[in-house]
């Protein structure tokens, strides 16, 4: 693990558990879009896959 996931991380888990009051504070437009009840998935390696 570099230093980098070690500031990552933190921000990461932050986002993940207050997803969708991030969005609500953020993007309230948005977020009254998103039908909340079906749930999400945080898909927070997918972008690691694809970038060096």
């Amino acid at each position: 693990m570099t230093s980098r996931d070690d500031y990552d991380s933190p921000w990461k888990d932050i986002l993940g558990e207050y997803f969708e009051q991030f969005m609500r504070f953020f993007f309230p437009d948005i977020a009254e879009e998103i039908n909340w009840e079906k749930g999400y998935v945080v898909a927070d390696k997918e972008l690691r896959q694809i970038t060096r």
